[in-house]
C-alpha cells in the first residue's frame, strides 16, 4: 500500500532543527562560531594548484586537506543531522535538496548524502550557481509545507577548481587582498565548501530550534550574463518575494546577511537593492558581508552564510564583516564594521543571494515561529511548445533564427537558442505577451542534465590554445546550468521568479512541478514558463531538445494542474497517491497516462515533453491525464484535468 499523505493548506510553521558546515574557517559549525568570534577569516594563498598564471591574483579560502566535494557534503549533512536530533520519522519521509554549480558533481553529492543518512524521500537538486544553496533551502520548505516531506536536509557544496579560479580571473573580478565587502578593497576572493540545515515540520524537532524558515523568494534580473542590474532591481524584487511569503513588513527586518562578494558592480547593486526592497529600514538594519571570513564559496556561499546568521541570531548578535574600515562612499551606513560579532536585538533576518544568469534568491530567517504565507490559486497550461532535432539530424538554426526574429542572439549559445525557440512558441501558442507591468510578473523555471555543451567545448579549447589565465570568459559565463534560463530571461524581458533544476532523468518534469507549486501557492508572479532542456555536443548523435510550457494563474484557457507531488526513487505509488489526493480524483478516473521512458538521450526534453503531450491530450478530449516519471533521485507525478 501507498503511504504517502496528502497535504491541507499549510499552516505549520517550518522549523531549522540542525547545521553542519565544512569551510575554509574549519571543519564542523563550531569552526565557524569561534572564526566568528575572533574575527578570523580562512583567507590564504592558494596551495592546491597553481595560482602562479594569475599573479598577483592569488588568495582563496580553500578548505584544508585534499578530500573530494561530496566527503565535504556529507560530513556537514551528517553532522546537521546528528545536531537535529536524527528526527524519528520514517525513512521516505526523509528529503534532499542539494545545490551545486556542476551537474555531475551535484548528482554524485546527492546520491551520497542520501545513502549515508538513509534518506529514501525525494532527492531535489537545484544549479543556479551562486544561488545554488539559498534556493535548495526554500525549496525543502516548499517540500515540507505541500505534504512531500516530514524532514529535509538542504544546502549545497562546491569544490574550487583551477577553471573556476581561471573563469573569475579573466572576468576580472577578483580581488589582489583579501576581500573586503562594502569596504575600500574592490574585488572578491573565491572560496569553497559545504553547508546544509535541517528543516521538520513543527512538533517534530527533538531539540531547540536554531531558528525558524519564515519564507523566501525567487527573482530574475534579465539583464546580463554575470553583472547585476545596476539599480538592484532584480534583488529587491526577490526580497519583496520573501518578505511577502513570510507574512512580514519591512519595518519587521533588524539585520540583512547580504550577498557581498566585494566587487564594486555586486555591492553597490546589492545596496541599491536592499533600499529599493526595505525603504527607509534599509538605514535602520545592520547589514554584513561573511564572505570576508568564507571567501565566496559559490553554490555552498547562501548555506554557509545562513548558519553563520542562525548561529549569531540565536546568541543575539550580528556578524561583523572584516576589513570593511567604515564601509564605502554611497554604501550600507552601518556594515558592521568590527572583528566580534556585535550585540543586537532582532527577531528576523534577511538572507541574499545573487548568481550568474541574474537569479537572485533571498530567506527569511526567524527566532519566533510563524508559517509561511500561502495563497490559493489555480494553475493552468496555457501554451506549450518544443524545439527537437532528432538523432542523426542536424540542428535546424535557421528556423530557430526565424522563431528569434528581432531578437539580439549574439552570444546566445545553442542551449540558448533551443530554449529561446520553445518558449516563444509557447507564449505564442498561449496568447500571451511579455509586456508592461506582466514582465514583473513573469519568470521561468528551467531543467537540465549537462552543462551547456557548445559552451562548455568552447572554454576547453580556449584553455588548450592559451592557457589557463587565457581562457573565454565569455564561454566561463556560458557553462552554467542556469545560464540559457539566464537568457530567456534576458531576451523576453522575464524579470519575476526563477530556477533551474539538474537531475540525470526528469529535470524537465520536476521544473513543471515546482513552478506549478510556486504559481498555485505564491502571488508574484502570473505566469511561469517550465522548460526542459538538453544540448548535444557537436560530435555527438543523440537527440536533443526543448519543451516549454506557459503556466498561468487564474482562470482561461487550457488544462489545469491539479495535483503535483513528489517522493523517492522507490515510492513512486506514493507520488501517485499524493497527486491523485491533491486532484480530488481517483485512480480510475483518469483518462490518460503518460510515463517517462528509461531510454533517453535527452531526459530533461523528454520528461518536459511529457507535460506537454499531456495537455495536448486534454485538448483533444481527454478529461484528465496522470503524467509520471521515476528517476534515480526521485519520482515525480502530475495531474492536469479539463475544465
Amino acid at each position: 500500500m501507498p503511504v504517502g499523505r496528502a497535504a491541507a493548506r499549510p499552516t505549520e510553521s517550518i522549523v531549522i532543527a540542525g547545521a553542519g558546515a565544512t569551510s575554509a574557517v574549519g571543519r564542523g559549525v563550531a569552526a565557524i562560531r569561534s572564526a566568528l568570534a575572533e574575527g578570523r577569516d580562512g583567507i590564504e594563498r592558494v596551495e592546491r594548484f597553481d595560482v602562479s598564471p594569475f599573479a598577483p591574483v592569488m588568495l582563496g579560502a580553500c578548505v584544508a586537506g585534499r578530500d573530494a566535494c561530496a566527503s565535504w557534503a556529507v560530513e556537514s549533512a551528517l553532522e546537521a543531522w546528528s545536531d537535529a536530533g536524527a528526527p524519528d520519522v520514517p525513512r521516505h519521509r526523509i528529503a534532499l535538496v542539494v545545490g551545486c554549480t556542476e551537474p555531475d558533481e551535484l548528482a554524485k553529492i546527492t546520491g551520497a548524502i542520501a545513502e549515508a543518512i538513509d534518506a529514501r524521500g525525494p532527492c531535489w537538486m537545484v544549479s543556479t550557481a551562486c544561488t545554488s544553496s539559498s534556493n535548495a533551502i526554500g525549496l525543502g520548505c516548499d517540500l515540507i509545507a505541500r505534504g512531500d516531506a516530514d524532514v529535509v536536509i538542504a544546502g549545497g557544496a562546491e569544490r574550487l577548481t583551477p577553471e573556476m579560479y581561471a573563469g573569475f580571473f579573466r572576468l576580472g573580478v577578483l580581488a589582489t587582498e583579501k576581500c573586503a565587502p562594502f569596504g575600500a578593497t574592490r574585488g572578491t576572493t573565491l572560496g569553497e565548501g559545504a553547508g546544509f540545515v535541517v528543516l521538520v515540520r513543527a512538533g517534530i524537532a527533538p531539540r531547540e530550534p536554531w531558528g525558524f524558515l519564515r519564507g523566501y523568494g525567487l527573482a530574475s534580473d534579465a539583464w546580463h550574463e554575470t553583472s547585476p542590474e545596476p539599480r538592484g532591481e532584480g534583488i529587491a524584487r526577490a526580497m519583496r518575494s520573501c518578505l511577502s511569503h513570510a507574512g512580514l513588513a519591512p519595518s519587521d527586518i533588524g539585520y540583512v546577511n547580504a550577498h557581498a562578494t566585494g566587487t564594486a558592480v555586486n555591492d553597490d547593486a546589492e545596496w541599491r537593492g536592499v533600499r529599493r526592497a526595505l525603504g527607509t529600514q534599509a538605514e535602520r538594519a545592520p547589514i554584513s558581508g561573511t564572505k570576508s571570513f568564507f571567501g565566496h564559496a559559490q553554490a555552498a556561499a547562501g548555506a554557509l552564510e545562513t548558519i553563520a546568521t542562525l548561529l549569531c541570531m540565536r546568541e543575539g548578535t550580528i556578524p561583523p564583516t572584516l576589513r570593511v574600515e567604515g564601509g564605502r562612499p554611497g554604501g550600507p551606513p552601518d556594515p558592521v564594521d568590527a572583528r566580534r560579532p556585535r550585540a543586537h536585538a532582532y527577531e528576523h533576518a534577511l538572507k541574499n543571494n545573487s548568481a550568474f544568469g541574474g537569479a537572485n534568491a533571498a530567506l527569511c530567517l526567524s527566532r519566533s515561529p510563524g508559517a509561511p504565507r500561502v495563497v490559493e490559486r489555480t494553475v493552468r497550461i496555457a501554451g506549450v511548445g518544443a524545439a527537437y532535432t532528432a538523432a542523426g539530424d542536424a540542428r535546424d538554426e535557421a528556423a530557430l533564427a526565424t522563431t528569434a526574429e528581432g531578437l539580439d542572439l549574439r552570444g546566445v549559445d545553442p542551449s540558448a537558442r533551443l530554449a529561446l525557440a520553445a518558449s516563444i512558441r509557447a507564449l505564442t501558442d498561449a496568447g500571451v505577451r511579455i509586456r508592461g507591468a506582466l514582465r514583473e510578473r513573469a519568470g521561468i523555471f528551467a531543467g537540465g542534465t549537462r552543462m551547456p555543451r557548445a559552451s562548455l567545448a568552447e572554454l576547453r579549447a580556449s584553455i588548450e590554445e592559451g592557457g589557463l589565465a587565457r581562457c573565454s570568459a565569455a564561454a566561463f559565463a556560458r557553462i552554467v546550468l542556469h545560464a540559457p534560463a539566464g537568457a530567456v530571461s534576458r531576451l523576453l524581458a522575464l524579470r519575476g521568479p526563477t530556477t533551474t533544476l539538474a537531475d540525470p532523468d526528469l529535470a524537465g518534469l520536476l521544473a513543471l512541478a515546482y513552478a506549478a507549486d510556486w504559481l498555485g501557492q505564491r502571488d508574484d508572479a502570473d505566469v511561469l514558463l517550465a522548460c526542459g532542456l538538453d544540448e548535444r555536443a557537436d560530435d555527438e548523435h543523440r537527440e536533443e531538445g526543448a519543451a516549454c510550457m506557459v503556466l498561468s494563474a487564474g482562470e482561461g484557457p487550457g488544462p489545469r494542474v491539479a495535483g503535483v507531488a513528489s517522493a523517492g526513487p522507490s515510492h513512486m505509488e506514493d507520488a501517485i497517491e499524493l497527486a491523485l489526493a491533491r486532484a480530488g480524483l481517483a485512480a480510475s478516473a483518469i483518462d490518460a497516462r503518460f510515463v517517462r521512458s528509461s531510454e533517453s538521450d535527452a531526459p530533461s526534453f523528454t520528461s518536459a515533453r511529457l507535460v506537454v503531450d499531456g495537455a495536448r491530450a486534454i485538448r483533444e478530449g481527454a478529461r484528465s491525464a496522470l503524467i509520471t516519471g521515476s528517476g534515480s533521485h526521485v519520482s515525480c507525478a502530475i495531474v492536469l484535468v479539463a475544465e
